[in-house]
């Protein structure tokens, strides 16, 4: 779905906002007809902190990482066959096992109650 890469370089970018301690790593990219919403959660102590709620996070230097996964991600996207995924969860641990799910849900008409879900699935 996404070449080697390409996963490597959105790792690198949110791992720039890392704290020192984390154990686990959940990153979630959503694309929509004509915007996309990236966010992302580390865990330490087993409580998850969002991207935006970490101590010292820089919202500009966030949005501009941001941006370069979506031009590096776009690029994948628009080489697919077919319809593309509408979200993508990476999830990393600590000692760099790697795992990424992709879904086909349509959130156009809103995503609260598969907000509801992904939170659970990835987050508990």
């Amino acid at each position: 779905m996404i070449n080697e890469k390409t996963y490597q370089l959105i790792f690198d970018e949110v791992s720039a906002f890392l704290p020192q301690e984390w154990d686990r790593l959940v990153i979630y990219l959503e694309y929509g007809e004509d915007s996309y919403s990236f966010s992302f959660y580390v865990r330490n102590n087993k409580k998850y902190v969002k991207c935006y709620a970490l101590p010292g996070i820089d919202e500009d230097k966030l949005m501009a990482s941001f941006k370069r996964i979506d031009k590096a991600v776009l690029k994948e996207r628009k080489k697919m066959n077919g319809e593309p995924w509408s979200n993508m969860t990476m999830t990393v641990s600590k000692d760099k096992d790697m795992h990424t799910d992709f879904d086909y849900t349509d959130l156009s008409a809103g995503s609260y109650k598969y907000s509801q879900q992904w939170k659970k699935k990835y987050l508990i």
